[in-house]
């Protein structure tokens, strides 16, 4: 992987203005090898890294040895990445919802014990990145449709990536559906776990959190 001085695909959840009038400021990324600890936001009290194990060793983090780095996988080993028949993203990020709230809750409940600003982050920044930053703003009151706007900034922020991802690809069609970034995908989420779960706040106490828990983040 390239050297950058850029931190791949970085933001503040929901979008610059979301989180103006909070305490503390939750910003999501990518991964990218040899990008120097500068390149980050100053006064991050925390890194909460979404990666497989296996991930997280082939491409360390560049904040990896600061104190307050957490590798939290959203990914429960114990069960499949996705079911089968989840072809479209969409459908596989419903099936997180159920198949991986473990990992989901666990990473929720770390951003919300943190005492400062947040990094949250995964391997491009936009799939397991993108769905905690999901529940995350739209706790926080963002519109469906601004949860959407921020998911499909991603599809800009990785052009060079999907660029290189597509000159290797032996399966264009996967790769394509892997690639696409578009509002629609996570409106659909949102609208799922609301008419599942009656709210995302509801949701979290589904999967394990405390009350105290919810207001902490």
């Amino acid at each position: 992987m390239t050297t950058s001085s850029r931190v791949l695909n970085l933001r503040e959840v929901g979008g610059a203005g979301l989180q103006d009038d909070r305490p503390r400021t939750v910003y999501r990324a990518g991964t990218d090898a040899g990008v120097p600890a500068s390149a980050y936001p100053s006064g991050l009290v925390a890194v909460v890294d979404l990666r497989r194990e296996d991930e997280v060793h082939a491409v360390v983090h560049p904040l990896a040895t600061e104190p307050g780095y957490r590798n939290v996988p959203l990914f429960d080993p114990s069960t499949i990445e996705s079911d089968a028949g989840a072809v479209q993203l969409e459908d596989q990020y419903v099936d997180w919802l159920d198949r991986h709230a473990s990992g989901i809750a666990a990473a929720l409940r770390t951003i919300g014990s943190a005492d400062g600003d947040v990094l949250v982050c995964c391997s491009a920044g936009k799939d397991r990145t993108g769905i905690v930053s999901a529940l995350l703003a739209r706790l926080w009151g963002a519109s469906p449709a601004r949860v959407g706007t921020d998911y499909a900034a991603s599809g800009a922020a990785l052009v060079d990536r999907f660029a290189a991802e597509r000159a290797v690809s032996t399966d264009r069609e996967a790769t394509a559906i892997a690639q696409r970034c578009v509002p629609e995908t996570m409106t659909t989420v949102i609208r799922h776990v609301e008419q599942r779960w009656g709210s995302v706040r509801a949701y979290l106490l589904a999967i394990g959190l405390t009350d105290a828990e919810v207001a902490a983040l």
